[in-house]
């Protein structure tokens, strides 16, 4: 199957559970797709475009009561 990966169009994408995501956000900030936020489905997270144009999300399900990462 060589060369049926396109740049910006990879099907593939990865899921990260960490309880850092804060943490993580701060360091990757310049690459963050979008806001570190509560999201609908539950989940507290973020995304980032990884190599080969690969969608990585990183997030926690955690009550949303928690104090959030303000970044701006």
């Amino acid at each position: 199957m060589k060369g049926w990966l396109q740049a910006g169009r990879n099907p593939f994408g990865l899921y990260l559970y960490r309880e850092d995501v804060d943490g993580i956000a701060i360091q990757f900030a310049a690459e963050i797709i979008g806001t570190v936020s509560d999201k609908p489905w539950g989940m507290y997270e973020f995304a980032l475009n990884g190599p080969d144009d690969t969608l990585v999300r990183v997030g926690l399900a955690e009550p949303l009561t928690r104090p959030r990462l303000q970044m701006r």
